[in-house]
Protein backbone atom coordinates (compact mmCIF):
# COMPACT_ATOMS: atom_id res chain seq x y z
CA UNK A 1 0.00 0.00 0.00
CA UNK A 2 1.34 3.43 -0.54
CA UNK A 3 2.48 5.38 2.37
CA UNK A 4 0.37 8.76 2.57
CA UNK A 5 3.98 11.06 2.33
CA UNK A 6 3.84 9.28 -1.60
CA UNK A 7 0.00 10.09 -1.73
CA UNK A 8 0.44 13.41 -0.76
CA UNK A 9 3.33 14.36 -2.98
CA UNK A 10 1.14 13.06 -5.89
CA UNK A 11 -1.96 14.93 -5.33
CA UNK A 12 0.48 17.89 -4.90
CA UNK A 13 2.02 17.66 -8.08
CA UNK A 14 -1.53 17.17 -9.64
CA UNK A 15 -2.67 20.30 -8.14
CA UNK A 16 -0.14 22.37 -8.62
CA UNK A 17 -0.30 21.32 -12.21
CA UNK A 18 -3.43 22.53 -12.52
CA UNK A 19 -3.02 25.77 -10.63
CA UNK A 20 0.08 27.07 -13.26
CA UNK A 21 -2.85 25.87 -16.32
CA UNK A 22 -5.44 27.99 -15.14
CA UNK A 23 -4.84 30.04 -12.40
CA UNK A 24 -1.03 31.32 -12.32
CA UNK A 25 -2.03 34.68 -12.00
CA UNK A 26 -4.77 34.22 -9.53
CA UNK A 27 -2.55 32.52 -6.88
CA UNK A 28 -1.10 34.04 -3.26
CA UNK A 29 2.64 33.76 -4.70
CA UNK A 30 3.97 31.19 -2.07
CA UNK A 31 5.27 28.06 -3.38
CA UNK A 32 7.16 25.06 -1.90
CA UNK A 33 6.84 21.41 -2.64
CA UNK A 34 4.68 20.65 0.30
CA UNK A 35 2.19 23.16 0.23
CA UNK A 36 -1.03 23.06 -1.91
CA UNK A 37 -1.64 25.93 -4.44
CA UNK A 38 -3.78 28.55 -2.97
CA UNK A 39 -5.86 31.81 -4.53
CA UNK A 40 -5.83 35.07 -3.14
CA UNK A 41 -8.71 35.68 -1.88
CA UNK A 42 -10.64 38.02 -4.39
CA UNK A 43 -10.60 34.75 -6.57
CA UNK A 44 -11.70 32.30 -3.92
CA UNK A 45 -15.06 31.23 -5.68
CA UNK A 46 -12.35 29.95 -8.35
CA UNK A 47 -11.78 27.13 -5.72
CA UNK A 48 -14.97 25.75 -7.03
CA UNK A 49 -15.39 23.44 -10.40
CA UNK A 50 -18.48 25.75 -12.35
CA UNK A 51 -20.21 24.71 -15.21
CA UNK A 52 -19.94 27.20 -18.15
CA UNK A 53 -23.22 27.98 -18.07
CA UNK A 54 -23.51 31.70 -16.22
CA UNK A 55 -26.90 30.97 -14.05
CA UNK A 56 -26.30 27.09 -13.53
CA UNK A 57 -22.78 28.64 -12.02
CA UNK A 58 -24.35 30.92 -10.33
CA UNK A 59 -26.49 27.98 -8.65
CA UNK A 60 -23.29 26.17 -7.49
CA UNK A 61 -21.57 28.79 -6.37
CA UNK A 62 -24.37 30.07 -4.26
CA UNK A 63 -24.54 26.61 -2.51
CA UNK A 64 -22.41 28.05 0.11
CA UNK A 65 -22.77 31.27 1.25
CA UNK A 66 -19.69 33.29 1.39
CA UNK A 67 -19.81 32.88 5.33
CA UNK A 68 -19.96 29.67 5.89
CA UNK A 69 -16.55 28.66 4.06
CA UNK A 70 -13.96 27.23 5.65
CA UNK A 71 -10.80 29.21 6.69
CA UNK A 72 -8.68 26.82 4.03
CA UNK A 73 -11.51 27.49 1.12
CA UNK A 74 -8.87 29.03 -1.44
CA UNK A 75 -6.52 26.10 -1.11
CA UNK A 76 -6.69 23.62 -3.74
CA UNK A 77 -6.77 20.74 -1.64
CA UNK A 78 -10.13 22.27 0.15
CA UNK A 79 -12.61 19.30 0.97
CA UNK A 80 -15.44 21.79 1.14
CA UNK A 81 -14.77 23.23 -2.25
CA UNK A 82 -14.72 19.58 -4.09
CA UNK A 83 -17.85 18.81 -1.82
CA UNK A 84 -19.46 22.52 -3.06
CA UNK A 85 -18.52 21.85 -6.81
CA UNK A 86 -19.85 18.12 -6.79
CA UNK A 87 -22.81 18.62 -4.80
CA UNK A 88 -23.82 21.88 -6.02
CA UNK A 89 -23.80 20.65 -9.39
CA UNK A 90 -26.36 18.11 -8.66
CA UNK A 91 -28.87 20.64 -7.15
CA UNK A 92 -28.10 23.34 -9.65
CA UNK A 93 -28.92 20.60 -12.51
CA UNK A 94 -31.53 18.96 -10.32
CA UNK A 95 -29.80 16.00 -11.03
CA UNK A 96 -30.59 14.26 -7.28
CA UNK A 97 -31.77 11.39 -9.28
CA UNK A 98 -28.04 10.34 -9.77
CA UNK A 99 -27.72 9.24 -6.44
CA UNK A 100 -30.71 6.98 -6.45
CA UNK A 101 -28.74 3.74 -7.70
CA UNK A 102 -25.02 4.54 -5.83
CA UNK A 103 -24.12 2.02 -3.73
CA UNK A 104 -22.03 2.65 -0.42
CA UNK A 105 -18.86 0.11 0.22
CA UNK A 106 -21.21 -1.73 2.51
CA UNK A 107 -23.54 -2.44 -0.05
CA UNK A 108 -26.19 -0.72 0.94
CA UNK A 109 -27.43 2.11 -0.50
CA UNK A 110 -24.75 5.46 -0.07
CA UNK A 111 -27.70 8.13 -0.19
CA UNK A 112 -31.79 7.55 -0.50
CA UNK A 113 -33.37 5.07 -2.32
CA UNK A 114 -35.37 7.52 -4.40
CA UNK A 115 -33.37 10.91 -4.28
CA UNK A 116 -35.44 13.10 -6.36
CA UNK A 117 -37.88 14.65 -3.99
CA UNK A 118 -35.30 15.16 -1.62
CA UNK A 119 -34.02 18.18 0.01
CA UNK A 120 -30.06 18.97 -0.40
CA UNK A 121 -27.96 21.37 0.92
CA UNK A 122 -24.17 21.86 2.42
CA UNK A 123 -23.01 23.02 5.54
CA UNK A 124 -25.90 22.26 7.24
CA UNK A 125 -26.45 23.69 10.97
CA UNK A 126 -27.58 21.34 13.42
CA UNK A 127 -30.13 22.88 16.23
CA UNK A 128 -31.08 19.96 18.42
CA UNK A 129 -27.78 19.21 20.23
CA UNK A 130 -27.66 21.93 22.79
CA UNK A 131 -24.52 22.82 21.57
CA UNK A 132 -23.18 27.10 21.81
CA UNK A 133 -21.38 26.69 18.18
CA UNK A 134 -24.26 24.09 16.12
CA UNK A 135 -22.40 21.07 14.34
CA UNK A 136 -22.17 21.69 10.35
CA UNK A 137 -22.51 19.12 8.28
CA UNK A 138 -21.08 18.97 4.76
CA UNK A 139 -24.03 17.93 3.31
CA UNK A 140 -27.00 17.43 4.39
CA UNK A 141 -30.00 15.06 2.61
CA UNK A 142 -33.55 14.90 3.80
CA UNK A 143 -36.65 13.06 2.19
CA UNK A 144 -39.90 11.83 3.99
CA UNK A 145 -38.17 11.72 7.42
CA UNK A 146 -35.14 10.20 6.35
CA UNK A 147 -32.21 11.74 6.78
CA UNK A 148 -28.34 11.46 5.36
CA UNK A 149 -25.15 13.71 6.90
CA UNK A 150 -22.39 13.34 4.47
CA UNK A 151 -18.85 13.75 5.66
CA UNK A 152 -16.74 15.04 2.66
CA UNK A 153 -13.07 13.95 2.81
CA UNK A 154 -10.15 14.71 0.71
CA UNK A 155 -6.60 14.59 1.63
CA UNK A 156 -7.42 14.41 5.06
CA UNK A 157 -5.49 11.66 7.76
CA UNK A 158 -8.17 11.62 9.82
CA UNK A 159 -11.77 12.57 11.37
CA UNK A 160 -12.07 15.06 13.86
CA UNK A 161 -11.43 14.53 17.63
CA UNK A 162 -12.63 15.87 20.97
CA UNK A 163 -11.06 19.57 21.64
CA UNK A 164 -11.38 19.54 25.24
CA UNK A 165 -8.38 17.33 25.95
CA UNK A 166 -6.16 19.54 23.90
CA UNK A 167 -7.65 23.02 26.18
CA UNK A 168 -3.98 24.27 27.28
CA UNK A 169 -3.64 26.31 30.78
CA UNK A 170 -3.46 29.54 28.81
CA UNK A 171 -7.15 28.94 27.24
CA UNK A 172 -10.33 30.69 28.99
CA UNK A 173 -12.30 27.39 29.48
CA UNK A 174 -9.04 25.19 31.06
CA UNK A 175 -9.95 25.52 34.31
CA UNK A 176 -13.65 24.46 33.96
CA UNK A 177 -13.63 22.16 30.75
CA UNK A 178 -10.26 20.81 30.43
CA UNK A 179 -10.40 17.21 30.20
CA UNK A 180 -7.74 14.33 30.30
CA UNK A 181 -9.14 11.68 27.93
CA UNK A 182 -11.37 9.72 30.15
CA UNK A 183 -15.48 9.92 30.30
CA UNK A 184 -14.93 10.71 34.63
CA UNK A 185 -15.86 13.19 36.94
CA UNK A 186 -13.17 16.10 37.13
CA UNK A 187 -12.14 19.31 38.06
CA UNK A 188 -14.88 19.55 40.29
CA UNK A 189 -17.47 18.97 37.83
CA UNK A 190 -20.99 17.64 38.29
CA UNK A 191 -21.01 15.58 34.70
CA UNK A 192 -18.44 13.65 33.38
CA UNK A 193 -18.25 15.18 30.34
CA UNK A 194 -17.31 18.82 30.20
CA UNK A 195 -19.65 19.33 27.39
CA UNK A 196 -22.54 17.78 29.25
CA UNK A 197 -21.75 20.29 31.84
CA UNK A 198 -22.01 22.97 29.70
CA UNK A 199 -25.69 21.96 28.15
CA UNK A 200 -24.31 20.08 24.99
CA UNK A 201 -26.95 16.99 25.20
CA UNK A 202 -24.37 14.28 23.01
CA UNK A 203 -24.56 11.94 26.07
CA UNK A 204 -28.47 12.16 25.72
CA UNK A 205 -28.87 10.26 22.83
CA UNK A 206 -25.38 8.62 22.55
CA UNK A 207 -26.44 5.05 24.35
CA UNK A 208 -28.89 4.45 21.90
CA UNK A 209 -26.80 5.05 19.04
CA UNK A 210 -23.68 3.08 20.84
CA UNK A 211 -22.66 0.60 23.41
CA UNK A 212 -21.86 3.29 25.35
CA UNK A 213 -22.76 3.84 29.11
CA UNK A 214 -23.37 7.29 30.00
CA UNK A 215 -24.15 5.76 33.83
CA UNK A 216 -20.35 4.59 34.18
CA UNK A 217 -17.17 6.34 33.85
CA UNK A 218 -15.13 5.40 30.79
CA UNK A 219 -11.38 4.94 30.14
CA UNK A 220 -10.80 6.17 28.08
CA UNK A 221 -13.87 7.69 26.40
CA UNK A 222 -14.70 6.46 23.83
CA UNK A 223 -16.01 9.92 22.19
CA UNK A 224 -12.58 11.42 21.72
CA UNK A 225 -11.74 10.07 19.07
CA UNK A 226 -14.96 9.04 17.19
CA UNK A 227 -16.08 12.75 17.83
CA UNK A 228 -17.09 13.52 14.12
CA UNK A 229 -18.27 10.51 13.31
CA UNK A 230 -20.44 10.68 16.53
CA UNK A 231 -21.57 13.64 15.95
CA UNK A 232 -22.69 13.30 12.44
CA UNK A 233 -24.46 10.11 13.95
CA UNK A 234 -26.20 12.19 16.27
CA UNK A 235 -26.99 15.13 13.08
CA UNK A 236 -28.10 11.57 10.92
CA UNK A 237 -30.71 10.62 13.84
CA UNK A 238 -31.89 13.49 16.50
CA UNK A 239 -34.66 15.81 15.82
CA UNK A 240 -36.76 17.48 18.51
CA UNK A 241 -38.75 14.85 19.18
CA UNK A 242 -35.80 12.76 19.74
CA UNK A 243 -33.84 10.26 18.57
CA UNK A 244 -34.64 7.89 16.23
CA UNK A 245 -32.31 5.34 15.63
CA UNK A 246 -33.54 4.37 11.82
CA UNK A 247 -33.86 7.40 10.69
CA UNK A 248 -31.03 8.39 8.95
CA UNK A 249 -27.26 7.40 7.80
CA UNK A 250 -23.63 9.24 7.98
CA UNK A 251 -22.54 8.60 4.54
CA UNK A 252 -18.23 8.99 4.49
CA UNK A 253 -17.20 10.46 0.95
CA UNK A 254 -13.31 9.82 0.66
CA UNK A 255 -10.56 9.55 -1.61
CA UNK A 256 -9.79 5.89 -2.96
CA UNK A 257 -6.42 6.55 -2.99
CA UNK A 258 -5.75 8.32 0.29
CA UNK A 259 -4.32 6.09 2.44
CA UNK A 260 -5.49 7.20 5.77
CA UNK A 261 -8.82 5.67 4.46
CA UNK A 262 -7.23 2.27 3.72
CA UNK A 263 -6.83 -0.41 6.29
CA UNK A 264 -4.59 0.69 8.83
CA UNK A 265 -4.95 4.15 8.50
CA UNK A 266 -5.66 6.69 10.92
CA UNK A 267 -8.99 7.43 9.27
CA UNK A 268 -9.99 4.01 9.12
CA UNK A 269 -9.09 3.13 12.65
CA UNK A 270 -11.25 5.40 13.88
CA UNK A 271 -14.36 4.42 11.22
CA UNK A 272 -14.13 1.00 12.06
CA UNK A 273 -14.15 1.91 16.01
CA UNK A 274 -17.47 4.05 15.49
CA UNK A 275 -18.75 0.67 13.51
CA UNK A 276 -17.84 -1.51 15.81
CA UNK A 277 -19.34 0.32 19.20
CA UNK A 278 -22.48 1.01 17.02
CA UNK A 279 -25.79 -0.53 17.63
CA UNK A 280 -27.77 0.39 14.26
CA UNK A 281 -27.05 -1.58 11.16
CA UNK A 282 -26.10 0.42 8.27
CA UNK A 283 -25.78 3.94 10.36
CA UNK A 284 -21.98 4.45 8.96
CA UNK A 285 -21.24 3.63 5.41
CA UNK A 286 -18.65 4.89 3.06
CA UNK A 287 -18.61 5.83 -0.49
CA UNK A 288 -15.19 7.03 -2.51
CA UNK A 289 -15.17 10.47 -4.84
CA UNK A 290 -14.40 7.63 -7.75
CA UNK A 291 -17.11 5.71 -7.61
CA UNK A 292 -19.54 8.81 -7.32
CA UNK A 293 -17.81 10.63 -9.98
CA UNK A 294 -18.89 7.79 -11.91
CA UNK A 295 -22.62 8.02 -11.00
CA UNK A 296 -22.06 11.24 -12.36
CA UNK A 297 -20.61 10.51 -16.24
CA UNK A 298 -24.48 9.52 -17.54
CA UNK A 299 -25.13 13.08 -17.26
CA UNK A 300 -24.03 15.17 -20.30
CA UNK A 301 -24.78 18.34 -18.09
CA UNK A 302 -22.18 17.25 -15.73
CA UNK A 303 -19.51 16.02 -18.41
CA UNK A 304 -17.51 19.27 -17.18
CA UNK A 305 -17.83 18.50 -13.91
CA UNK A 306 -16.34 15.09 -14.77
CA UNK A 307 -13.45 16.58 -16.84
CA UNK A 308 -12.69 18.69 -13.64
CA UNK A 309 -12.72 16.00 -11.02
CA UNK A 310 -10.12 14.37 -13.29
CA UNK A 311 -8.04 17.42 -14.47
CA UNK A 312 -7.84 18.92 -11.08
CA UNK A 313 -8.23 16.26 -8.39
CA UNK A 314 -6.89 13.20 -10.29
CA UNK A 315 -10.32 11.76 -9.15
CA UNK A 316 -11.44 9.33 -12.07
CA UNK A 317 -14.93 7.78 -11.87
CA UNK A 318 -15.15 4.48 -11.59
Amino acid sequence: MIDYASYEDAVLRHLWDWADRYHANELDGKGGSRRPPVLRSEFASKSVLVPPHPAKAAAVLSAVPDGERHRWFRSSKSSQALAQSVFGAVVAFERLDLLNDVIADCGRPAFLEDARSASLVLEHNVRNLGEPRSTSVDVFLEACSRRVAVECKFMEREFGTCSRTRLGPRDSTYAEQHCDGNYRVQLGRRARCALTEIGVRYWTWLPQLFDWNADHDLRPCPLSGTYQLARNALAATVTANGCDQDSGHVLIVYDARNPEFAAGGTAERQYVSAVAACRVPGLFRQLSWQRLAGALTGATELAYLVTGLEGKYGIRPE
